[in-house]
């Protein structure tokens, strides 16, 4: 008889990532535990700008983010309608990379030749006229850029209370405030997971650890790096109603959309500093002062507007620019599922989708392929029993 709680697939990490995979494994007949050292969403996922976009993705990520934008607008059928309004999809407000100078202009239309190339449509080039037309106060000097007309966003912090809800009712059970301690594979085959609050086994194990998944990946001997960060957001002041677009950079830190109250949502992939050990970030003002005069120089008539509050979020990033999504190339029964660089909120419900049928079925999802975990992994000795 085992001495540990045993459960048939267990997942460290209660983000979006790892609910999702919760979701459809459970909903397929599996026995789910998701564990988390704080609470469910707590970092990346709920904290995040809500970004549903097509718009300038990874080319490596359009299957699945395709795959996520027809989930997004159906997603009543995949958490309930009434936990799906709550999430507060907006699709078909479009999405705009904005070109302010000849250079990233430049940049725009290469992009869209090469897009058009691969015969992937989403991306249009705008210019100036229609520019001002999707954005009214713009600076003038501003001189097109991309559009992708589908995109949109939604509730971050809702849309992760929504998933863990679905999964929940599917029969998943979450154990909160656990830190994981050490894992190991048993000679009899079940994952043993040593945690602060007991020992529990598991025939599968899914690293959804987010900026700490490089330091699960290492108990077992695996390298996959990644840079950790602390993404940082900001809220202005209510203002007039001026913008229903969410416009990003090019080149310059900006990224913002206006809230249905007025407020604008200001980020630009700006850090502040990140606190792994204590779990925790902090905001650095003089870093977010790049990302206010971005937002300035677009439009200057928001240069009066203040700022009445920011926050952060701890997020892994990886030296490629896509996640890690794939078993383990060392260790049967273990996948890797995080360092998805500060833009994996929109692909989750697919990525939860793909893992799961790859779970299920043995194969490894076409749409997994370009995020093998070995791209570039290292072997290095085991830690064991040791996370700090």
């Amino acid at each position: 008889m085992r001495s540990a709680v045993g459960d048939e697939v267990l997942i460290v990490g209660g983000g979006l990532q790892g609910c999702s995979i919760a979701l459809f494994l459970a909903r397929s007949g599996r026995q789910v535990t998701v564990i988390d050292q704080t609470v469910a969403g707590r970092h990346a996922s709920g904290v995040n700008a809500g970004g549903l976009r097509l718009l300038l993705r990874d080319v490596r990520e359009y299957p699945l983010s395709q795959r996520a934008m027809e989930m997004w607008a159906t997603l009543g059928d995949c958490v309930g309608e009434d936990a799906a309004l709550s999430c507060e999809v907006r699709l078909g407000s479009a999405q705009i990379a904005l070109a302010m100078n000849a250079g990233e202009m430049d940049w725009a239309r290469q992009r869209h030749r090469s897009m058009t190339r691969r015969n992937i449509h989403s991306e249009e080039l705008i210019g100036p006229q229609e520019l001002q037309h999707w954005l009214p106060g713009l600076a003038p000097r501003a001189l097109g850029g991309l559009i992708s007309r589908g995109d949109g966003h939604a509730n971050p912090a809702n849309s992760v209370r929504a998933f863990r809800k679905a999964a929940e009712t599917a029969g998943v059970r979450f154990v909160e405030n656990c830190t994981l301690r050490g894992l190991r594979r048993t000679e009899a085959g079940p994952w043993v997971v040593t945690t602060d609050n007991g020992r529990r086994e598991a025939d599968v194990v899914i690293n959804c650890a987010g900026a700490w998944g490089s330091r699960v990946a290492a108990l077992v001997g695996e390298d996959l790096p990644i840079k950790v960060m602390a993404l940082t957001m900001m809220v202005t002041a209510r203002v007039k109603p001026f913008v229903t677009p969410v416009v990003i950079g090019i080149d310059q830190p900006l990224s913002f959309k206006q809230s249905a109250v007025g407020s604008l949502v200001i980020g630009g992939g700006i850090s502040g500093k990140p606190c792994l050990e204590e779990g925790t970030s902090f905001t650095v003002m003089d870093r977010m002062a790049s990302a206010a005069r971005a937002t300035i120089a677009a439009f200057p008539s928001l240069s009066g507007v203040p700022i009445v509050r920011t926050w952060t979020g701890l997020e892994g990033a990886t030296f490629d620019g896509v996640p890690y999504i794939g078993p383990s190339c060392r260790h049967a029964g273990l996948w890797h599922v995080f360092g998805f660089c500060g833009h994996g909120f929109q692909i989750s419900p697919a990525v939860g989708e793909a893992v799961a049928r790859s779970i299920l079925s043995g194969e490894l999802d076409d749409a997994l392929r370009p995020f093998a975990v070995d791209r570039f992994a290292t072997p290095i000795a085991p830690v064991g029993e040791a996370l700090s």
